[in-house]
C-alpha cells in the first residue's frame, strides 16, 4: 500500500510523513522500528529527518535513516577510504587508462546526492548514470559547450568499468546499482521518501526496489519545486504516481502577498500536478525596484539568493564593504571551516572536549611554532573526545590565548576583529546568508533578497524548457516567511516573475 503526501511550500510534508505516519506505524500497526527505513535523497535532509525523529521518538532504535548512497555503501560492506573511487583514488585509475592519464576528475556532491565533475566527460557519463541512458544520447541531452569526441567517451567509460571489477573499486552511482542488482534491501516492512520530486531514474530504480520488499509505503514531494533537472531528475516520476492521496495544503510559511507572487509562476508551468495551497494569515510584503545597498540589513534575518554563482561575487563584495557578517561558500574573509576553528578554540578555552575531526581541523590553523617539534600526530579518527589539558600532555599542543593565535591573512585578522568589535557573536549564526536558490530549497527566512538575473546560456536553455526556470524561481520566492525583495543586478536577461520566459 502505499500514500502519496504531495504539499506546496511550508504545509508541513516532512512533519506530515514523521508525525502522523511514522507515528502510526510505530503505535498503531507496532511496527518493529529496525523494520523501518527513511530515505532521504540529501545529506543535509538526512541530518534533519534523523533530528526530527529522534527528538519525535526518544528510545526507538531506527537501522535505516539515511541516503540511499550510505544505503548501498553499508549494504556492499565498501571501505571508502581503499574502494571509492574519489579523491587520490583516481590516480590509480589514471595509471591504468591511458586516455586518462592527464585528465582531472576533481568533483563534488550537489545538493541531490549527484556528483558534480569538472571532466566534462566523466559529466556526462554521471547524467547517464543518473538518467538510466547511454552515453552518446546523455551528450546529446547535455549540448555541453565544447566539442565531444565520441570514441574517446566510449573508451573512458570501458575502461572505468574494466578498472572497477579489476581492482574491485567503486563509483558513488555503483552504491546504488549494485544495491538493486545484488539484490540487497534489508528486510523491510515500511520505507518512507521524501522530497521524492528530486530524485533521478537511478534512486527510483532503487527506491521502487526497497518499497518492492515492503508491505507499506510513504512518499512525499513537490513536483513545483523539482530544480533538478540539470542532474537528471524529473519531475514527471513523481505526478504519475499512483496511491492513497493525502494533500497538504496549508502553508505556516507563505504570507499572502508572496503567495500571490507564487501563484503567478505556478501560472506558466505546463507539466504540474494541480494542488490546492493556501497560505498563511500574515499579509506579508513584496517589495522591487531596490538595489542592494538601499536595502537595510542591520537587523533581522537575510537569505539573499542568486541563479548562479558568479552572480553571488558582487554581493559578497558589498557585503565585506558594509562590515556585515555572512555565510557564503564564496566569502573569502571569514570562511566556514576558519570560523569553526574559531568556535573550536573557544570551546577548548571554555573547558570543553572536542572529538578527534575537530583536533584535525583545529591543527590545520595552527602554525610549527604552536605545536612541539617531536609531536609525530596520531590518527585523528582514533580520538573520541579529548580536553585542552588532554592536548597539551598528550598531542603537542603550544599555542594558548584567544582567537588571534590561529593562522590567517591579515585581511582576515582586520575582518574578524571588526566584527568582534561591533559586538558580533561569532558562536551564533550569521542572520545573512548569501546563495544560489538551488542550494536552499527546504530552507526558510524571515527577508528573501531575489536576484532575478540570468546569464545568457541559461537563458537560451530556458527557451527550451521553461518549466525548468519557472519551478526554480518559485522555490526562490517561496522561501520568504515575511518580505520578498525582487531586484537584478542589471544583466542583459532577466526573469520576470509572473510572465512567460
Amino acid at each position: 500500500m502505499r500514500t502519496i503526501i504531495p504539499g506546496p511550500p511550508g504545509t508541513g510534508k516532512t512533519h506530515t510523513l514523521v508525525n502522523k505516519y511514522l507515528h502510526h506505524e510505530l503505535f498503531n500497526l507496532k511496527t518493529d522500528p529496525k523494520k523501518i527505513a527513511y530515505i532521504t535523497f540529501s545529506k543535509a535532509a538526512t541530518k534533519e529527518a534523523r533530528s526530527r525523529i529522534t527528538q519525535r521518538f526518544p528510545g526507538f532504535e531506527f537501522d535505516y535513516i539515511s541516503t540511499m548512497h550510505a544505503m548501498g555503501t553499508r549494504a556492499l560492506d565498501i571501505d571508502t577510504p581503499t574502494q571509492l573511487l574519489n579523491g587520490k583514488n583516481w590516480n590509480g585509475f589514471k595509471n591504468f587508462s591511458v586516455v586518462c592519464k592527464d585528465m582531472s576528475f576533481e568533483n563534488h556532491e550537489s545538493e541531490s546526492g549527484y556528483r558534480n565533475y569538472k571532466n566534462q566527460y566523466m559529466k556526462i557519463i554521471e547524467y547517464a548514470r543518473a538518467k538510466q541512458i547511454d552515453v552518446l544520447e546523455s551528450a546529446t541531452e547535455l549540448e555541453l559547450d565544447i566539442h565531444i569526441d565520441d570514441n574517446l567517451l566510449l573508451q573512458i567509460e570501458q575502461d572505468l568499468k574494466d578498472y572497477k571489477e579489476f581492482y574491485n573499486m567503486y563509483e558513488f552511482s555503483d552504491m546504488l546499482n549494485k544495491f538493486v542488482e545484488k539484490d540487497l534491501s534489508p528486510s523491510l516492512d515500511v520505507v518512507f521518501l521524501d522530497e521524492a520530486q528530486d530524485l533521478n531514474p537511478l534512486q527510483w530504480k532503487m527506491f521502487y526496489y526497497i518499497e518492492a520488499q515492503c508491505k507499506r509505503s510513504y512518499i512525499a514531494g513537490d513536483d513545483d519545486q523539482a530544480i533538478y533537472a540539470f542532474q537528471g531528475a524529473s519531475p514527471s516520476e513523481f505526478i504519475n504516481l499512483r496511491g492513497v492521496i493525502d494533500a497538504q495544503t496549508q502553508s505556516v510559511r507563505v504570507p499572502r502577498a508572496v503567495h500571490k507572487v507564487a501563484l503567478s509562476i505556478l501560472e506558466h508551468i505546463e507539466e504540474r500536478l494541480e494542488k490546492q495551497w493556501q497560505p498563511r494569515e500574515d499579509e506579508g510584503q513584496v517589495i522591487d525596484h531596490l538595489d542592494l545597498p538601499d536595502i537595510d540589513l542591520s537587523e533581522g534575518n537575510w537569505l539573499i539568493l542568486t541563479r548562479t554563482n558568479d552572480q553571488m561575487k558582487p554581493i559578497v563584495e558589498h557585503l565585506h564593504d558594509t562590515g556585515h557578517r555572512f555565510n557564503c561558500k564564496f566569502n573569502d574573509l571569514l570562511p566556514n571551516d576558519l570560523l569553526e576553528a574559531i568556535n573550536i578554540w573557544d570551546r577548548l578555552n571554555k573547558g570543553a572536549s572536542i572529538s578527534g575531526e575537530e583536533v584535525e581541523l583545529l591543527y590545520s590553523f595552527l602554525t610549527k611554532k604552536d605545536i612541539k617539534h617531536s609531536f609525530k600526530g596520531k590518527a585523528y579518527n582514533q580520538i573520541d573526545s579529548v580536553d585542552l589539558n588532554q592536548l597539551r600532555h598528550e598531542h603537542g599542543l603550544l599555542a594558548s590565548g584567544d582567537w588571534t593565535i590561529l593562522n590567517m591573512s591579515d585581511a582576515q585578522h582586520a575582518y574578524i576583529e571588526s566584527l568582534v568589535a561591533s559586538g558580533e557573536d561569532l558562536s551564533k549564526p550569521a542572520r545573512i546568508k548569501v546563495s544560489t536558490i538551488h542550494s536552499v530549497k527546504g530552507e526558510e527566512c524571515d527577508n528573501v533578497i531575489l536576484f532575478t538575473d540570468l546569464e545568457n546560456i541559461i537563458y537560451e536553455a530556458a527557451q527550451v524548457n521553461k518549466d525548468t526556470e519557472h519551478r526554480l524561481f518559485f522555490v526562490g520566492v517561496t522561501r520568504a516567511k515575511n518580505k520578498l525583495y525582487i531586484t537584478n543586478q542589471g544583466s542583459e536577461y532577466q526573469y520576470n516573475i509572473g510572465e512567460d520566459i
